[in-house]
């Protein structure tokens, strides 16, 4: 009975061995299969980045990839050389007796818009002293590989092979009903294969003066960092920087239709998602509370209810950002610019301030953060 048992020991040893094998080799065929590698990015940890750029793109728009990377991300790998942008014109909100951030005022931003338009115009009549400043900034271009086709994959390897910075999101299929979950998928990604104090999220069709946003943001940076202590008990500020909005009504049809968005008649307010500034815990408060949330079509309308309650962030309105549906009259002082086409990208690059741009009828104004949805933005900036 004992050496029957043996043997059926060892019969089961060498079956289970035998059986691992054969899977083993089921799963690695699995890997090496082409559709299943498109998923995989190699993304390089980086501890000391400063500012990860995030496109987000869809995987025909190879032309419009090659155009940034032409043009204004070239700029990602060359060192600053203003001066620094002083820090006296930088605005840091303070908190209340009460324990809520105070917003700043419309002549504030006025004001604040008059001393850079003054500071920029000062850089081209005199030659200040300028110090070479590496910033460590990093790009990628988040693309959903979910189901695509053979043809498109081929190309996607091949501009990986060439240029290395293709996020694939391989749980993701690529579309505009989808895009709250792209960009959920995409900060999920960055936030866990890299270390970087902030994050501009921008589509592929936005170009941004990176030397002039840099600038600032270090600027703004630096202040924050030497006046921490003075926040005592309460939490730093985070930031979260664009061009708001918030009398935007429900969108009841089309591609932006809202079917579950019932906590106000209009949206609460966002900054517009042509482009706009997180920092490094607001992108992963977002990130770790995800499954809680409910995920609206539109994903600056998502960031901006989510982000809604928390007191500590720090929603700087910026006229600089040129980042709605279309583009308002163009000014020296823009700094991040949506619905701009390749020619525009390359001319903008290129020194020309306006190209193919025109007028607009969308007017530029401050955000009255004391007034109600239907009046906040009656301010224009003139």
């Amino acid at each position: 009975m004992r050496r029957l048992n043996n043997l059926v020991t060892v019969f089961t040893a060498i079956t289970s061995f035998f059986f691992g094998s054969f899977i083993t080799r089921i799963f690695s065929a699995v890997d090496k299969c082409p559709a299943n590698n498109i998923g995989r990015s190699h993304l390089e940890s980086n501890s000391n980045l400063f500012l990860m750029v995030l496109v987000l793109s869809p995987p025909h728009n190879a032309v419009q990839r090659n155009t940034m990377r032409a043009t204004w991300l070239r700029n990602a790998r060359q060192p600053l050389h203003q001066p620094y942008y002083p820090e006296e014109l930088i605005f840091l909100p303070v908190y209340s007796s009460n324990g809520h951030l105070q917003v700043e005022s419309v002549a504030q931003q006025a004001n604040r818009l008059k001393q850079y338009m003054d500071w920029q115009k000062s850089m081209l009549t005199k030659d200040p002293p300028r110090t070479e400043r590496k910033i460590s900034v990093k790009h990628v271009f988040a693309i959903g590989t979910w189901n695509i086709n053979s043809t498109v994959h081929a190309e996607l390897q091949e501009e990986q092979k060439q240029h290395n910075d293709l996020l694939f999101l391989q749980r993701h299929h690529d579309s505009y009903g989808n895009l709250t979950e792209k960009l959920l998928q995409a900060f999920n990604s960055v936030k866990h294969h890299y270390e970087f104090s902030y994050v501009i999220k921008v589509d592929d069709d936005t170009y941004v003066k990176l030397d002039s946003l840099l600038n600032e943001l270090v600027s703004y940076d630096r202040k924050i960092l030497r006046n921490k202590s003075e926040y005592g008990h309460d939490p730093v500020p985070q930031l979260y920087w664009g061009y708001f909005n918030g009398r935007a009504t429900i969108k009841g049809k089309g591609h932006w239709k809202e079917s579950n968005y019932f906590l106000s008649k209009n949206y609460l307010p966002y900054a517009l998602g042509g482009g706009y500034v997180l920092s490094r815990k607001l992108c992963e408060y977002i990130v770790n509370s995800s499954q809680l949330f409910t995920h609206y079509v539109s994903e600056d309308v998502s960031v901006g209810t989510w982000l809604a309650p928390l007191r500590h962030v720090y929603r700087w309105h910026d006229p600089r950002f040129d980042t709605a549906y279309k583009p308002r009259k163009c000014q020296p002082y823009h700094m991040v610019l949506h619905k701009r086409n390749i020619e525009m990208m390359t001319d903008i690059y290129d020194g020309k301030l306006c190209s193919g741009t025109g007028s607009s009828s969308l007017s530029e104004y401050y955000y009255d953060w004391t007034k109600s949805s239907e009046k906040c933005c009656d301010s224009l900036v003139v």
